[in-house]
Parts: C-alpha cells; sequence; structure tokens
C-alpha cells in the first residue's frame, strides 16, 4: 500500500511508514503540509507512565545511554539547568560514540539563539544535531542550529503555530510522549507532569513524525540510515491497540477529534487531566458525560502559571459543579495532558484543552487502548492526587464573577 491524500492529510498504512521516510528523506524540500500525517491503529508491546520528573528524567536518560543507532527528540522546551545539563552531557556522549542524535525545538520555548546559546552551542559541538521551528518570526532561519550561513526564508505561513510537542524515539524501537520540557522546573516538582512510554511497533508511527519534521526544518538524514530508524517489529501475543494522533496547524487535527470522541464515548468513568480548560466545546462536552451518568473527574492545577487562563477556566467551574463533575485542584503547577476513559483506554501527550492547543500549534498525542495503563494512571497520578488536592471552586465576590467572565469571553486569544 502506499500513502494516500484525503485532502486534509496524508495517511501512511503501517506497512508503508519506511518507504514513506525514504520519500521524504530523498526528497529536495518538504513542505509543511507533508506533516499532517495520519496514521492506522499500529500496537504496543509495552506501556508505562510514570510521573513526576524525578520518575521519568532518570529513565529517559537511561534510555538514551542504552541507544545504539538513534536518539530523536521534538522539545517545546529544553534549557540550561540542572536536567538540561544531564541532557546535553547525556546526548553529547552519545553523538561522540557515534550514534547520531537529532533534535527540533521550539525558538520560543527553548531560546537556542538567545539566553540557551551556550546549551545548543555544547550540543553542536559534540555532533548533535538541532533543527528549531519558529511561530513568532516572519522570516525565519532553517536548517540546522550552528550552521555556516544559515538561509532564511518567509515564513509567514507558520506565524502563531508554536511547536509544542514533547517526544523522544530511541533506537526506533522505544518512544517517549508526555508534557514536561527537559527544564529544572519539571524535575524539581514544581510542575508536575508525566510521559507515558511505549515500546513496539508504534515507536515506527512516532520515528515518522519526527523526520518528516527535522527534513521540513532542513535537517538532512541520509536515506541509508532508513533500515536502521524502521526496525523490524514483531507484535507481542501481549501487544495493545495503540496509534500516534498528530496535530499540523492546518483543518486536519486528529488528537481534537480524538479527544472529542472520548468525552463523548465515556459510559462509567472519565478522568480529565490538564492545566488550560477552556474551549466551550470541549467543557460542554466534560458536562454532557456527567449529565449521563459519567462519574467524571478533573484535573486542574489551583495555583495555574498562566493567571488570565487560570481566571477564564474557572469561569466554567459553576456549571462543570452543577452538572456533577468531581474538580480537583493540585496545589503544584499541574501540567500534565491526560484524558482515561472507563478504565481501559488513554490518551495523553501534549495537547491542552483551549484554542492554540485544539486548532493552532503542533502537538502530539498516543492513544492506548490497555486496561493496565488505565490502572497505572489510577495508582500512580489519580490516587496520589485526589489525596493532596483540594476541591475546586467557582470565582466568588461581584470582582472574580466579572474578571473570569471577561477573561472566559477571550479566552480564545490566551
Amino acid at each position: 500500500m502506499s500513502p494516500r491524500s484525503d485532502g486534509h492529510a496524508v495517511r501512511v498504512p503501517n506497512a508503508d511508514l519506511a518507504a514513506h521516510a525514504e520519500r521524504l528523506l530523498s526528497a529536495p524540500r518538504v513542505e509543511r503540509r507533508e506533516l499532517a500525517l495520519g496514521f492506522d491503529d499500529s500496537t504496543a508491546d509495552s506501556t508505562a507512565v510514570h510521573v513526576g520528573g524525578s520518575a521519568f528524567f532518570p529513565l529517559l536518560l537511561e534510555d538514551v545511554g542504552r541507544a545504539t543507532s538513534s536518539v530523536h527528540i521534538v522539545e517545546f522546551g529544553f534549557k540550561p539547568g540542572k536536567i538540561g545539563d544531564a541532557f546535553v552531557d547525556a546526548l553529547a556522549r552519545k553523538a561522540k560514540e557515534g550514534v547520531p542524535v537529532r533534535i527540533v525545538v521550539d525558538r520560543n520555548g527553548s531560546s537556542p539563539e538567545g539566553s540557551s546559546r551556550a546549551l545548543y552551542e555544547r550540543l553542536t559541538g559534540a555532533g548533535v544535531q538541532v533543527c528549531r521551528t519558529s511561530g513568532t518570526q516572519a522570516r525565519a532561519p532553517f536548517g540546522p542550529v550552528g550552521a555556516d550561513g544559515r538561509p532564511t526564508r518567509w515564513n509567514l505561513h507558520s506565524l502563531g503555530h508554536i511547536d509544542h510537542r514533547k517526544f523522544f524515539v530511541i533506537d526506533g524501537r522505544i518512544g517517549w510522549v508526555g508534557g514536561a520540557g527537559i527544564e529544572d522546573h519539571f524535575e524539581d516538582g514544581r510542575f508536575h507532569d508525566l510521559f507515558v512510554r511505549l515500546e513496539g511497533s508504534v515507536a515506527s508511527q512516532l520515528q515518522l513524525v519526527f523526520l518528516a519534521s527535522f527534513r521540513w526544518l532542513g535537517g538532512a538524514v541520509p536515506p541509508s540510515d532508513v533500515p536502521a530508524l524502521f526496525p523490524p517489529h514483531e507484535a507481542a501475543d501481549d501487544a495493545v491497540p495503540a496509534l500516534v494522533l498528530h496535530n499540523a496547524p492546518g483543518p486536519f487535527r486528529p488528537i481534537t477529534d480524538a479527544i472529542a470522541a472520548s468525552l463523548d464515548a465515556a459510559r462509567t468513568t472519565l478522568d480529565v487531566i490538564n492545566p488550560y480548560v477552556t474551549d466551550r466545546g470541549m467543557i460542554r462536552r466534560i458536562e454532557r458525560a456527567a449529565e449521563r451518568g459519567v462519574s467524571v473527574r478533573l484535573f486542574v492545577p489551583g495555583t495555574p502559571n498562566n493567571w488570565a487562563c487560570g481566571l477564564a477556566q474557572r469561569f466554567h467551574h459553576g456549571r462543570l459543579l452543577e452538572s456533577g463533575v468531581e474538580i480537583l485542584e493540585h496545589p503544584a503547577m499541574l501540567h500534565a495532558k491526560a484524558f482515561v476513559r472507563d478504565g481501559e483506554e488513554v490518551l495523553a501527550g501534549t495537547c491542552n484543552l483551549e484554542a492554540w492547543s485544539l486548532k493552532r500549534f503542533f502537538e502530539i498525542d498516543v492513544l492506548v487502548r490497555s486496561p493496565e495503563l488505565a490502572r497505572q494512571f489510577g495508582e500512580r497520578f489519580a490516587d496520589p492526587a485526589v489525596r493532596i488536592s483540594s476541591l475546586g471552586r467557582a470565582p466568588e465576590g461581584a470582582v472574580d464573577r466579572a474578571k473570569s467572565a471577561a477573561l472566559a469571553a477571550v479566552s480564545p486569544l490566551l
């Protein structure tokens, strides 16, 4: 089978992932429309959720340390600090060993040419290839960071389209998808987040997303590397259904559609974990789930890092509470984004429930149908969060209600 277009997306069958990658790597240029990748259901041989930077960062570094063929990373925020330096050291070692290390970062989230310049000079000096996206520059550089004579071209079609993704692909066999940047506030617990680790065939879908993005930004990967980047996978007997969902700017938004479908399909239980809940359509779907008898829990930060978005979100708390939703405000800056439905399906990644993520940013999520992974979410995230969270509340007092209403009205712009 070969890739097919439905007008909005390039749909790549699992059997054609490597061949499609080879075409992208051989092409003189990759256009942004080619990043709208749609996939069929795949499988994961193992899945696990790891909650808190003190849990997932050491395991990520272990996987990097064991890499033998490639390390590919997309990160909105990769900055200097304790954890940033640990990753630089690990990635530089790999590159010096001859393992290709390639990274895509967002210019706004990582500042590779500004405050983080020294970090990226260390990476590129060690042989790491780094490209960056830029959603706020009308004329932007393309090609690897640090390359001589970096070309620039007009970037008008990408203005406003931040790369908010955070994922890792190691040796084409291991994938990590979550919400945390490589930044100290995720490592020390000030921001509470999680990653899902997957092994198996689904890693090949993450690999294709990475390669398409890297080539779009001007990075070069030898087509001869494709066999190593897409190693053969033989599904284990207990493999579970898994699927990579990738929102690239444009009309094809599979994550947005999957979130809506999950909220609408909930029958018994629904946990919604998200720091920025302001999209009225999604909020109404959460309300309807509770109204039809689903036990709904909404986990949000008690003290959001974005005060305006926090007040806009709280505007909706009254109706959510009236519909039967239990709102739990986490004492840390809860930054995780996940949906756990009916104890059998998990959707987790980078997408927030606000207009920028749902409609404009680059986002990535993974959908896994696994009672075991859902159980892990309960044990490792939900149960501890319930014990330390406060019950959510609606705005109190005329001033707070007025502020919340005003900010809710302009929330698509926040």
